[in-house]
Parts: structure tokens; sequence; C-alpha cells
């Protein structure tokens, strides 16, 4: 992949496709900072809060639980002594539900919690590439990259190629506001 970045780089370079086209034409390449748009743009931003304020959520709810299996756990070493065998391996089995619920129900919250912010940033992603898109058109650029990418080849743009306050202005018009959908990850069914 990043060769292919570089070799498409080389071609626009050698074909004069990569210098800056006069003003009327607008630039051959544009770059945007994704990682500033995602910084600043408020659908990210009520996106980032929405996550963090279900992670507290969370959190609060695990700990809470995990608080009373480690007290329920203690009565239980306590009785051990008192309970015959049979009746304290019954409790223990109990207990033992108790704790893999508990799990299953950390893990379901946390494949929610991924998921939602996994389709959160690909319709923020989906929508900066539909206003690039549009920007090509509009500016005649023939190929945009991502100035913010750890795998991007770029070692330098000229600041008048950024385009990514006005893809930020774009996106603010366009999606105001995101809400994330938290939902339970569909049970498998049991054959």
């Amino acid at each position: 992949m990043k060769k292919i970045h570089v070799m498409a780089l080389a071609l626009l370079a050698m074909t004069g496709l990569a210098t800056a086209a006069s003003a009327d034409e607008g630039n051959a390449i544009a770059v945007v900072n994704i990682g500033q748009v995602m910084r600043e743009s408020t659908a990210a931003k009520m996106v980032r809060e929405q996550l963090e304020s279900k992670y507290k959520g969370f959190q609060a709810d695990i700990s809470k639980k995990q608080e009373s299996l480690q007290k329920e756990d203690q009565e239980l070493g306590k009785k051990k002594s008192v309970l015959s065998k049979e009746a304290f391996e019954e409790k223990a089995s109990e207990f033992r539900k108790k704790v893999t619920e508990a799990q299953k129900d950390a893990q379901t919250k946390k494949v929610m919690f991924d998921n939602a912010s996994a389709r959160s940033s690909e319709e923020i992603q989906k929508a900066v590439t539909g206003i690039v898109a549009e920007l090509a058109k509009e500016k005649g650029f023939v190929l945009a990259v991502s100035s913010e990418n750890p795998t991007s080849q770029i070692l330098y743009a000229d600041s008048k190629l950024d385009i990514s306050a006005e893809v930020i202005k774009r996106l603010n018009d366009k999606l105001p506001k995101l809400d994330v959908k938290f939902e339970a990850p569909a049970k498998s069914e049991k054959k």
C-alpha cells in the first residue's frame, strides 16, 4: 500500500500533475489533515463526548458488579466452614454462574461500545470522503492525501494545498450532529 502512494506521487510528479496549477484551475493535489478534522469537527466532538459518557457509565456499572461479587465471594468464604460440602458446592456453583454472567455482560458492553465507535467513525469518514470529492470537482484537484496518516509518505506539503479547514466547515454544515447508536450485538443462535 505504501509503495502505491509513493508510486502515484512519483508518477504525478513526472507528468507534471503534482505541481500547483493556476488559481483558475485549482491545485492538482490537495492535503487533508484527518486528525485535525477528527479533533475539530462538531460531529467528531459530539461522538467523543457521547462515547466518554457511555464509557464512564459502563465502567461504573462494571465496578459496582465487581464490588458486589467480591463481597459475595468473601461471604461465601466465611460460610465454607459452616455449610455442608454439598451446600457449599451449590452456593459456589451459583456464584461462578454470576461471575460468568458478569463477564459476559462486560464483554457485551465492550463489543457494543467498540461497534458504536467504529460506526460513528465510519459515518464521519464517509461524509469527509464525499466532501473531498465535491471539493475536487470544484477546485480541480486530482488527488487528495491525508497529512496525518502514519503510513503516509508525505514529507512536505505546501500549506496552500491544505483543504482541512474547508473540509471541517463543510462537515460541520453537512453533519452538524451525530448521535452514537449503542446497540447490543446480535445473539448467535445455537444449533
